[in-house]
Order: structure tokens, then sequence, then C-alpha cells
């Protein structure tokens, strides 16, 4: 089992730890005692295949945003962690970076 796995209890996501959280139920008339309920609001897992470090084949639940800000997912875990931890340039080394591409107007 890969070490970025989290544990595989409960429907939650095995890799950004996504779950499920509570909100209202309105219904349709509301007058001024406002006839709400409690209810949860669900991840949408995914049952992904993919690759962990050592190349085999495991099968992960994965939240579908996650699947959609990393496509690259299928093709290892250790990509998705790769860039979950790059960070962007911000700033002055934002500026620097499109200066050297020519890409900033001045």
């Amino acid at each position: 089992m890969s070490k970025y796995l989290k544990s595989k209890s409960g429907r939650k996501c095995q890799l950004s730890g996504k779950k499920a959280i509570k909100g209202w139920r309105y219904s349709f008339l509301r007058s001024h005692f406002n006839p709400t309920s409690k209810r949860r609001f669900e991840v949408n897992l995914q049952t992904v295949s993919t690759f962990d470090e050592n190349g085999t084949p495991t099968k992960i639940k994965v939240a579908a945003s996650t699947i959609k800000r990393c496509p690259e997912i299928r093709l290892g875990i250790e990509n998705f962690v790769k860039r979950k931890n790059k960070k962007r340039p911000k700033g002055k080394q934002k500026r620097e970076l499109l200066e050297s591409l020519g890409l900033l107007n001045s």
C-alpha cells in the first residue's frame, strides 16, 4: 500500500481527504417558522485504477473534483503528490518569470 493513501474507512477521498458535510434542506414553502431539516452533502467518489510507487496497479476511491483537478492521477499516485506539492510563483517571482518569457507588457 502506498504511503500517500489515507485510511479506507467510510466515504472519504483517499487522496484529498474530502468527506461529507452537513447542511440544511429547505422546503418549497417557507413561512415565518422556516420548516427546515438537516441533511448531508455526500462526496462524489469514483473508483480509479492507478499505480502506486512500486508500479503495482491498485484501485482507490477518489473524489471527482480531485480527478478533474489532476487527470494524470490515473498514471500514478506519485504524479498527483508532485503536482499537489508544487507551488506557483507569486508577486516578484511571477513578474520576473513573465519578463524572461517576454509575456509582460511594460
